[in-house]
């Protein structure tokens, strides 16, 4: 019990994420979702990755969270690839898997009723929209792929 509140408390607010950045943070994150979903999960970093606001990086984390727990509770899919690219304006996530596919008549749901498509979904569109981002959700029965693009401001280190 006490190894499961240490990892539920590390996973709400993860020391990593403020120590040392998102992509430490993101990394560790992935790694462990592997070892307790038995998914096969792969993170790709742009080599020019900096640290950002903290709003920004807390948003991106936890849209990661919730786009891997998606992936692990209705997908069906045995990988999950997330990426992350930085370039002066924006942040671009891409969280992507090889399932089964929101079923069109949910998906239309990002054009009205949000939670048609749960309380996940529904999160990081508020999310996205609290940091003036933008959304993308594309899928069919091959896969679903979720876009995110962030305007952002970098710190100085």
């Amino acid at each position: 019990t006490s190894r499961e509140i240490r990892t539920l408390s590390y996973l709400l607010h993860p020391p990593l994420l403020e120590e040392s950045g998102l992509v430490s943070a993101v990394t560790w994150f992935v790694k462990g979702f592997s070892q307790r979903s038995n998914i096969e999960a792969t993170l790709t970093v742009s080599d020019d990755f900096d640290r950002l606001e903290q709003d920004i990086e807390m948003t991106l984390f936890r849209i990661v969270q919730e786009g891997l727990t998606n992936i692990s509770r209705h997908s069906q899919s045995l990988t999950a690839r997330i990426s992350l690219q930085h370039n002066p304006a924006e942040v671009v996530l891409r969280i992507e898997d090889d399932g089964r596919g929101i079923p069109p008549e949910k998906l239309n749901g990002l054009h009205g009723n949000l939670g048609a498509l749960g309380v996940g979904i529904a999160g990081i569109w508020e999310r996205v929209k609290q940091v003036k981002g933008e959304l993308e959700i594309l899928s069919n029965s091959n896969g679903t792929t979720i876009l995110v693009v962030l305007p952002i401001t970098e710190i100085e280190s």
